[in-house]
């Protein structure tokens, strides 16, 4: 969960969240060798997919983004998605954008999946 202005200036520049494991061979799962960062930046929220399996991946990324009022209450929340296709020992980031929103949002229920390319 993050929030804007607040939370930046509590945490600093950059929130990092990470779930790293070996390399994985072609019998394991394709999700234990992948690394899912998070960063903040200006618009909201970059998620990026590092790859460290020796073959190509298809991931999706799923979030919600959460606008508030100063006072807390919700006053908009969406749902959003995307796909990507990660090269092997690569890299791809997307942006859970929150720039809708104004000063206070929050961005939930962040969900990865990913399977080798097709």
């Amino acid at each position: 969960m993050k929030r804007a202005a607040p939370l930046l200036a509590a945490l600093g520049l950059l929130s990092l969240v990470a779930l790293r494991a070996p390399r994985a061979h072609a019998a394991e799962s394709a999700n234990d060798c992948v690394l899912l960062r998070e960063g903040m930046n200006d618009e909201g929220l970059t998620l990026a997919i590092d790859n460290n399996c020796d073959r190509r991946l298809t991931c999706s990324l799923t979030w919600t983004v959460q606008c508030e009022s100063a006072t807390g209450r919700v006053t908009r929340r969406t749902k959003d998605a995307v796909r990507l296709v990660v090269d092997a020992s690569g890299s791809r980031s997307a942006t859970a954008s929150a720039k809708a929103c104004g000063d206070n949002w929050r961005i939930e229920d962040v969900g990865w999946d990913c399977a080798p390319s097709k």
